[in-house]
């Protein structure tokens, strides 16, 4: 980037991050190398700070720096004067957890902004391969700043910007990772204190191509470029200061191509889906905690994961009924257990492919899904299942993978106990007895009349006495693929 001069990723100013968090929600800064112009930035824009900060707050990276110099005219003619004026907290090369170390460390502090505006995320995908940065941890990191934000300035509109697009067209790997978490930020956004301003449509063709003209570089706008997003903001500015009308959305029906609209005529069972639910800042928050234990984990076992449980409510109540089957079991074992209450397939698709398969070799992947898939067919849920078995394939293509069958639910002849036993009719034909393991001790749930009651009081989840029965049956595989 020879036009701005001062842009680096110099390993001299990195820091190191300790192992027990994911780096994305890890505050981290630059270090005090006499040499290191990102804490001589963070200095500078302290004394702005101290001089009554802004009502007008940009916080970002290069992007966001830039309208210092390609964005110098732009942010003159409207960004420079009165109220208007920006307070522009970008720096170069910074990601999430440098963003955070920034904001603990003063540079919203001591002043009543009315809109802050953040993007960032370009750089924890552009820095770092998927496996050590995959989405899942950057969708966490900007979550971790948001969560700054409202704490440090309550009173301001947040504007929360998608990452711009980058690469010359849909097929570049760092564009299909921020598309990812573009998706799953948006639904940050309340529209009432958080809102999604997404104006990533106005640089890119029909066909998805990255204008030269806007991005010269195919990640930093030209002036022009710097041009389109003041006028995206410009009525959530004059609202924030005003207090008057509440703007409209500036895109409410994005034309853009991306990997998501070329899918869309997947299976629901199939095409990843999280479940970060449309209800704004906040909602769903068990789930997002959750995905940032499980990452945490992960980091923490630099690498040494035995066994992975994966599934729903069933496999995530190890922890609760089955707890001290658990404990029983990691005596000997490395075991991450990243079931979900009440995820159905579509979810397992997205948290494999977004980060929960990724930073280890496991040995043994242990899984069952699709009880609450009770709203598809048999056969879509199947599909649903061979597509999870293939993320686990890709993902951990050295572990063994036991395949579990829908356990019974429901009295027998009900219609969710037909449903169940047709999937597993098809699943096990999944299973090649090498690689994908069948392993079916149902029966021993069973009463003389077929009943589960006995062993699932609410007919869908083993007590303690049902987790025993299934730690005895897949205890041999566990010895069988982990030597011990």
């Amino acid at each position: 980037m020879k036009r701005f001069g001062l842009f680096c990723v110099a390993a001299s100013c990195l820091s190191a991050t300790s192992f027990g968090a994911i780096r994305a929600v890890t505050p981290a800064k630059w270090n005090d190398a006499p040499n290191c112009w990102q804490m001589k930035r963070h200095a500078e824009k302290m004394s702005a700070v101290a001089k009554g900060g802004a009502k007008v707050v940009f916080i970002g990276d290069s992007i966001t720096h830039l309208w210092e110099h390609a964005g110098k005219r732009v942010a003159a003619a409207h960004l420079s004067e009165g109220d208007s004026r920006m307070l522009n907290l970008g720096t170069a090369a910074d990601r999430t957890e440098h963003v955070l170390w920034r904001l603990e460390n003063g540079e919203l502090d001591g002043y009543e902004a009315k809109a802050v505006f953040l993007m960032i995320g370009t750089n924890n995908t552009g820095h770092f391969p998927f496996a050590e940065e995959p989405p899942a941890d950057t969708i966490l990191g900007i979550r971790a700043v948001l969560d700054k934000i409202r704490v440090k300035q309550p009173k301001a509109l947040v504007g929360l910007l998608p990452i711009f697009p980058r690469g010359r067209d849909v097929s570049d790997a760092c564009r299909i990772r921020n598309e990812i978490v573009n998706k799953e930020i948006r639904k940050f956004c309340d529209g009432k204190a958080i809102f999604w301003i997404d104006f990533n449509d106005r640089f890119l063709t029909a066909d998805g191509l990255l204008s030269s003209e806007y991005f010269p570089d195919r990640l930093h706008p030209s002036e022009i470029g710097y041009e389109i997003w003041f006028a995206a903001l410009k009525p959530y500015i004059d609202y924030a200061l005003s207090d008057g009308r509440l703007p409209s959305p500036v895109n409410l029906f994005p034309s853009r191509v991306t990997r998501e609209n070329v899918r869309m005529d997947e299976l629901s069972t199939v095409y990843p889906v999280s479940r970060i639910r449309n209800e704004g800042y906040g909602a769903q928050d068990w789930w997002l905690d959750r995905l940032l234990n499980n990452r945490n984990q992960i980091v923490d076992s630099k690498g040494a994961i035995d066994l992975v449980f994966f599934g729903d409510s069933i496999t995530h109540n190890w922890d609760g009924e089955g707890r001290e089957q658990l404990a029983e079991l990691r005596k000997t074992y490395s075991i991450l257990n990243i079931g979900y209450s009440g995820d159905r397939t579509e979810h397992l698709v997205w948290r494999g492919e977004n980060g929960e398969l990724d930073g280890y070799k496991a040995k043994c992947v242990m899984l069952m899904i699709g009880t609450n898939n009770q709203g598809n067919r048999p056969e879509d849920t199947a599909a649903g299942v061979k597509r999870v078995l293939e993320t686990i394939a890709r993902k951990q293509p050295q572990a063994k993978v036991l395949l579990l069958p829908v356990f019974p639910r429901a009295q027998p002849g009900e219609e969710a106990r037909k449903k169940n036993e047709k999937v597993n009719e098809i699943i096990r034909g999944y299973a090649d007895g090498d690689k994908v393991v069948w392993v079916d001790f149902t029966a021993k749930f069973l009463d003389k009349d077929g009943d589960v009651k006995w062993i699932m009081p609410d007919r869908l989840h083993p007590n303690a006495a049902g987790y025993a029965i299934w730690t005895e049956a897949v205890r041999p595989y566990f010895k069988a693929a982990c030597g011990k």
